[in-house]
């Protein structure tokens, strides 16, 4: 079990270095291409992108987490696996080719004829990284992940930003996609070590699936429920509010989503491992719901806060519309991550069964959510958003409590240090912001006194996981 752990920590801290790697090249090549782009050609791929999501949900349809939890696997289910993925990604592609027209026409929007049949490309690409990546994950060999991301970003975005500098338009952002769909590939054949040696086997597909059919069911309700508002808002405004939508997205994205998924793809298999010690399952599951909010909370608040400035200095007068969409989406990410622990968590244990119950019991919200909005404006859109985000961290939660005592208020309670400091460098970023008339000066005191701020709470409260991060970096750069 120690040695599980000192895995885990590893592939934690190669996570966190490719993630950090991954966002700040993606997140800087994104800035350059939002100033050579508009928002109707970032629009114009969002259209696209909600059938590529799904389509992704389909080729894993749950079968890495399978591999991953099953404690068991064999060649044949590797190879199983890997078979079934491009079968079924190209079954999908050709259903997508052939109603290219059906959602161009559903769109208003004739140029997405083309886009789309060079786009839905990845999805066949897609399919031959998924055993791969497994692979890499049960070995908790992040680096080797680190390394493959970090140059498909770099390659692909470099890309991009020469197609639309030569005035390319939404086809830049169709060429950045394949060409990252292409290397990762690539890279991953390379770097992964495997062939398969075997070939189709029923027996395995059939286990497999039993466990992976109710992740694939939860992953496209979860897809559905993460990526319906791009759809509708595509459909009922048009591809410039779905470019305003998708650039603000991108930043709360760029924080608690990289934490999101640094956490679930480094923790999941020592949970996995833990699954039958309930008492350190949970003693580890609550470290690092405390740890997560000490990121997150601070990060998205201060995104809220910071919104225009941060609209304004990265992206241009253009993007202003931006600002207000950004606000609501960054507290609506501030409990993402601990939602996504909660769900990680039923994973690891084996029980998807109810990671699907959970998710199903979120449709009448979703649409009922939708049915107020949507008629009033976008605004109102992301205020719902806000909303359904709050409610879906206590239902994810509540199942944790059942299972094992520590539901969404005993989770928050752990955090209540995190959330009293966090509110405090708020209330005082909003405030400075108030005498600043200067966008960049404004984000860079902001950030700069913000930082100051939340610390200074965290030490006077004396919370002990930042006090043991603070020491352990100082114990670093001592040692260096």
């Amino acid at each position: 079990m120690t040695d599980i752990k000192q895995k885990t920590k590893i592939g934690i801290l190669w996570n966190v270095l490719e993630k950090i790697a991954v966002q700040s090249i993606s997140f800087a090549l994104n800035i350059i291409l939002a100033r050579l782009l508009t928002p109707h050609d970032y629009g114009t791929i969002g259209m696209l992108t909600i059938f590529l999501t799904f389509s992704n949900v389909f080729i894993d349809s749950g079968f890495s987490r399978a591999l991953i939890q099953k404690q068991d696997r064999t060649e044949y289910d590797y190879s199983t696996v890997l078979i079934f993925n491009i079968l079924i990604s190209c079954i999908l592609y050709l259903i997508l080719f052939f109603a290219s027209p059906a959602i161009a026409f559903f769109y208003k929007t004739p140029e997405l004829l083309s886009l789309q049949r060079v786009f839905f490309l990845v999805i066949i690409l897609n399919s031959l990284t998924v055993v791969q990546n497994a692979q890499l994950q049960i070995k908790v060999d992040f680096k080797s992940i680190a390394i493959i991301n970090s140059i498909t970003t770099l390659f692909s975005g470099v890309i991009a930003v020469i197609f639309a500098y030569k005035s390319f338009g939404p086809w830049a952002l169709v060429i950045q996609a394949f060409t990252r769909a292409l290397v990762s590939v690539i890279l991953f054949w390379l770097l992964g070590h495997w062939l398969p040696h075997t070939g189709f086997s029923f027996d395995s597909f059939k286990k497999l699936f039993g466990f992976g059919s109710k992740l694939l069911a939860s992953g496209l309700l979860s897809t559905t429920i993460t990526n319906i508002n791009n759809l509708v808002i595509g459909k009922i405004y048009n591809p410039e509010s779905l470019g305003f939508y998708t650039r603000a997205q991108q930043f709360p994205e760029l924080t608690s989503g990289t934490l999101n998924s640094v956490l679930n793809n480094s923790t999941f298999p020592m949970m996995a491992a833990l699954q039958n010690e309930s008492k350190e399952l949970i003693h580890t599951f609550s470290r690092l719901i405390k740890l997560t909010a000490l990121l997150v909370f601070p990060a998205m608040m201060g995104l809220a806060v910071l919104s225009k400035p941060i609209i304004l200095v990265l992206l241009g007068e253009k993007w202003l519309p931006s600002a207000y969409l950004l606000f609501w989406l960054a507290l609506s990410y501030i409990f993402t991550p601990l939602s996504s622990l909660n769900l990680n968590l039923l994973n690891a244990i084996g029980r998807s069964d109810l990671f699907l119950k959970i998710d199903l019991s979120k449709i009448p919200i979703i649409f009922a959510t939708m049915a107020i909005t949507f008629p009033i404006s976008l605004k109102a859109v992301v205020i719902g958003k806000c909303v359904t985000a709050f409610i879906y961290f206590y239902m994810n939660a509540f199942l944790i409590g059942r299972l094992y005592g520590f539901g969404a208020f005993k989770q928050l309670l752990c955090c209540w240090k995190g959330i009293i400091a966090t509110l405090i460098m708020a209330v005082i970023v909003f405030l400075f912001n108030n005498f600043v008339d200067n966008s960049l000066l404004s984000l860079i005191f902001g950030v700069i006194i913000g930082i100051i701020v939340y610390a200074i709470v965290l030490i006077i409260l004396k919370e002990e996981e930042f006090i043991l991060i603070k020491r352990k970096i100082y114990d670093r750069i001592r040692k260096s």
